[in-house]
């Protein structure tokens, strides 16, 4: 992996632009203006289902039938960080 940004700035830019132009993506007038980021430390996929499970049984529910507010939004998406100096977390 490199640690050049040039290198992720045109990684990025051809996977945006592949993911637009495949079949089914909306005409490009319609693209968002504005974005919002929710950055949740520690919110991976186990995480997120046991909060989903956790809120369907405080509803009376089996579990599984729970949802969280940004299920309803019209689009999400996840992201995975890795640091490619060290093998451990955030080093201060």
């Amino acid at each position: 992996m490199s640690p050049d940004k040039e290198f992720w700035y045109e990684n990025a830019r051809l996977e945006l632009a592949r993911r637009l132009d495949r079949p089914g993506t909306p005409p490009r007038h319609d693209r968002a203006k504005n974005v919002v980021m929710f950055v949740g430390d520690g919110l991976g996929l186990a995480t997120l289902t046991a909060a989903r499970i956790l809120k369907g049984q405080k509803e009376g529910k089996t579990g599984e039938e729970g949802w969280l507010a940004w299920d309803l939004f019209p689009a999400v998406a996840l992201a995975k960080v890795r640091l490619i100096n060290c093998t451990g977390g955030h080093v201060v």
